[in-house]
C-alpha cells in the first residue's frame, strides 16, 4: 500500500472513531506514537481562538491552557483546558472545543469589574458576585463604587444598585461601609455617616433622597444621619455646632 493510501486509510479510521466517540479511548491505548503521527499529518495545534474576552484577558487565557504550538490536537483534553481557564479569576465560565484539523476554540464569559472592596488594608477590584478580580492601585484606583469591611463584597449589588436609583444621593457618597455584616453606613463627602437600618436599603435611601430634595438635609453640618428609626431621620450635629446650640441632636 502506498504512503498516500495509508494516510487516507488512517484519516478515514480517525474520522470514524471520532464519529462514534471512541477516538480518545483508542489514542490512550495506542500511546504517543499515534498522536505524533497524526500531528505530523496536520492534526497539530496552530491556533487557540478565544471569543468573549479582550486582548489582555485573552492572552492570559491562552497561557492558562498550557497548550503549545505544534502539539497534537488529539492530546488536548478539552475538559482539562476548561478547568484551567475557569480557574482564572476573571473568567466566569468557558466552553472548549477542538476544531479539526488544527484549532482550539475557547468561548468565555468574563467577570466584569463592578466595585472596589477595601478590607484589611487591601483595595481589591471585585465583580458583582463579590469575586476578587485583582488588587487595585491605591494611588490610581479605577472609577468604581467603594465598599468597605468584611462581608461588603457579598452584598455589593444591593448597595450599588440602590444608590444608582438615587443619583442625587450617590453624588455625595464616597463609600459604603458594611457594619456587622448586616447593614450599611454611607460615608459622605463631608465626612458624615448615614446610618442605614438592616433590611430594605432601597426604601431607606429613598427616604433620604426625598428629605434631600425637600429640605437639603445633607447640607447640614452633621456628624451623622441616622435612619434606623421608624422612617425618621435623626441628625447628630458636629460636636462644636451642638455645643454652641446647646443640643446634641434633632429630628428633620
Amino acid at each position: 500500500m502506498g504512503a498516500m493510501a495509508a494516510a487516507a486509510l488512517l484519516l478515514a479510521t480517525v474520522a470514524g472513531l471520532a464519529l462514534f466517540g471512541q477516538l480518545d479511548d483508542v489514542l490512550r491505548l495506542g500511546g504517543e506514537k499515534i498522536t505524533v503521527r497524526l500531528a505530523d499529518m496536520g492534526f497539530a495545534v496552530r491556533s487557540v481562538d478565544v471569543t468573549g474576552a479582550g486582548d489582555e484577558i485573552a492572552h492570559s487565557i491562552v497561557l492558562a491552557t498550557e497548550v503549545y504550538d505544534g502539539q497534537s490536537l488529539f492530546s488536548v483534553d478539552p475538559g482539562a483546558v476548561r478547568a484551567r481557564v475557569e480557574a482564572l479569576p476573571m473568567v466566569r465560565s468557558a466552553t472548549v472545543a477542538r476544531l479539526w484539523p488544527d484549532r482550539i476554540s475557547i468561548v468565555v464569559e468574563t467577570r466584569e469589574a463592578f466595585a472596589l472592596w477595601q478590607v484589611e488594608g487591601v483595595l481589591n477590584i471585585i465583580d458583582r458576585d463579590g469575586v476578587v478580580l485583582a488588587e487595585a492601585d491605591v494611588m490610581n484606583p479605577p472609577a468604581l463604587p467603594l465598599v468597605v469591611a468584611d462581608g461588603a463584597n457579598d452584598s455589593v449589588v444591593e448597595i450599588v444598585e440602590a444608590l444608582a436609583r438615587h443619583p442625587a444621593i450617590r453624588a455625595h457618597v464616597v463609600g459604603a461601609v458594611r457594619v456587622g455584616e448586616r447593614r450599611w453606613n454611607l460615608r459622605l463627602d463631608t465626612g458624615a455617616d448615614v446610618k442605614l437600618p438592616a433590611g430594605d436599603v432601597q426604601a431607606s435611601i429613598a427616604i433620604l433622597a426625598r428629605l434631600q430634595a425637600e429640605r437639603g438635609v445633607l447640607r447640614l453640618a452633621a456628624e451623622s444621619f441616622d435612619l434606623r428609626g421608624q422612617g425618621d431621620l435623626i441628625v447628630r450635629a458636629l460636636p462644636d455646632r451642638a455645643a454652641a446650640a446647646g443640643m446634641r441632636e434633632h429630628e428633620a
